[in-house]
C-alpha cells in the first residue's frame, strides 16, 4: 500500500495540524490531527494527540482492530489534558485515525476532519462531521455559512461529546483513501467537485496528497487554513 502526506501552512501564522503513520505486519495506520484554532497550543496538542494515540496503538496487538483504536483515543485525550493541566490553559484537537488492515478500513474520528475513499469515479466520505458544517448542510456552501467550523466534539482532556467508530469499511482494489483536515474544505468536502478535482484523484501515476494539496494552493484563498492530507493507495 503506497502512503503519501502533505502539508500546507496557508495564510496562517504557524502549522497547527500533525500527522502520523505507523506501519505494523499486519497493516497501516495513519493519523490526522487539527488543534483548535483561536485557542492555546494547538499545534502542542494536535502533536501530543498524534503521537500519544500511534504508541497506545503499537501497545495493544492483541485487541481487536475497533477496540484497539478506541482504547488509543482514550490515550490520546488523556495526553491532551495533561498538556492543558500542565500550562493551565484550555484548547484541543481533533483526530482522524485510519488503520488499513485485510481488505478492511477501520477509523475513530472526533472532530472535522476528513476520511474519504474514491472508487470509480466518486468520491465517498466515510466518517462523521463534528462541526456546525453538518447540521447546516442542504443551506448552501459551507464556508459561506457563519460558524460552520465551530466544532461539536474534540479532545480535550475531558470524554468528548461526540465520537465516530463505526465496524470497518471493505476495501476493492484500485481503492483511494484520503484523510484531511478541514482546510481542505474548498476542494474535498462539497459537492459537485470542482472543475478538475477528478482527474487528480484518478492519476495514480502522481503521488495524490501533494497533488491536492497543489490544487489548494491554486485556490488562492487569501483566508487559507492549514492543510494536511494523507493518502492510502490500495492495490
Amino acid at each position: 500500500m503506497d502512503v503519501h502526506a502533505a502539508q500546507w501552512i496557508g495564510k496562517r501564522e504557524r502549522m497547527e495540524d500533525a500527522y502520523a503513520v505507523s506501519h505494523f505486519p499486519e497493516g497501516t495506520l495513519a493519523v490526522v490531527c487539527d488543534g483548535m484554532g483561536g485557542h492555546c497550543h494547538g499545534d502542542e496538542a494536535a502533536r501530543v494527540a498524534a503521537n500519544a494515540f500511534c504508541t497506545a496503538f503499537a501497545q495493544l496487538p492483541g485487541l481487536p482492530v475497533q477496540r484497539r483504536l478506541r482504547v488509543a483515543l482514550d490515550e490520546a485525550n488523556e495526553a491532551v489534558g495533561a498538556l492543558y493541566l500542565q500550562t493551565g490553559t484550555f484548547g484541543g484537537t481533533t483526530l482522524l485515525a485510519a488503520f488499513a488492515s485485510h481488505g478492511l478500513l477501520h477509523h475513530v474520528s472526533v472532530g472535522d476532519c476528513a476520511l474519504f475513499v474514491w472508487r470509480g469515479g466518486t468520491l465517498r466520505r466515510l466518517n462523521e462531521d463534528h462541526s456546525m458544517r453538518a447540521l447546516y448542510k442542504g443551506y448552501g456552501p459551507a464556508c459561506a455559512i457563519p460558524d460552520s467550523h465551530c466544532l461539536r466534539s474534540a479532545l480535550t482532556g475531558e470524554p468528548p461529546q461526540l465520537v465516530d467508530a463505526p465496524q470497518g469499511f471493505p476495501l476493492l482494489p484500485h481503492d483511494r483513501i484520503i484523510m484531511s483536515s478541514d482546510g481542505a474544505e474548498a476542494l474535498l468536502f462539497d459537492s459537485p467537485l470542482p472543475t478538475g478535482l477528478a482527474t487528480i484523484l484518478s492519476d495514480r501515476a502522481v503521488p495524490l496528497a501533494p497533488a491536492i494539496v497543489q490544487a489548494c494552493e491554486r485556490l488562492q484563498d487569501e483566508y487559507a487554513d492549514n492543510v494536511t492530507v494523507l493518502t492510502l493507495d490500495v492495490d
